[in-house]
């Protein structure tokens, strides 16, 4: 299947012989399903775990190991995590979400060479495919508490408070007829 601005039927192939760019004719979406992460984490951070985990399927470890790292470092930064290594920054994390499960920030805190100077000065060794899917499943985890859950929670809220006051309305109506 193909996603474009024009009906591009099997028929029509042969106008994209030759010179003409069949690129033009096609443009790419993110499907909204449930593999796409939600509006409400932080576009920067959405768009370098999307990046990494596109660098993971055709196994460019080094990319995808470099993305997580800017997405953890863009998480630290957004939420003003305190601290003056990446170690010290997601124990603070910890601390200002004692509601999140504390496994998933010790996961975190443990990156193989984050808590060094290697990721900005040196070489540092890319992490491998299992090592990367743990640390993007985390991470992902760790986003949908922070900024999902709670708002998921919050909207629940209002619409019981709302049928609730309904049906006060209703009451009170009759009541008084």
């Amino acid at each position: 299947m193909h996603l474009s601005y024009e009906n591009i039927r099997s028929s029509d192939l042969h106008l994209f012989e030759g010179s003409i760019d069949i690129d033009s004719k096609i443009f790419y979406s993110v499907p909204t399903s449930f593999f796409v992460m939600d509006s409400r984490i932080p576009s920067v951070i959405r768009e370098l775990i999307t990046e990494s985990e596109g660098c993971l399927k055709m196994n460019f470890l080094t990319g995808a190991s470099a993305c997580m790292r800017k997405a953890i470092y863009e998480l630290t930064i957004i939420e003003k995590a305190k601290g003056k290594d990446y170690e010290s920054k997601i124990k603070s994390l910890k601390s200002k979400y004692p509601s999140i499960d504390p496994e998933l920030f010790d996961i975190l805190s443990q990156i193989k060479d984050m808590t060094s100077d290697k990721i900005h000065e040196q070489s540092w060794d890319k992490w491998d495919s299992p090592y990367l899917k743990l640390i993007i499943e985390t991470l992902k985890t760790i986003l949908y508490e922070i900024y999902v859950a709670p708002k998921i929670k919050a909207d629940r809220l209002n619409s019981i408070r709302r049928l609730k006051e309904t049906l006060v309305k209703d009451k009170k109506g009759k009541e008084e007829k």
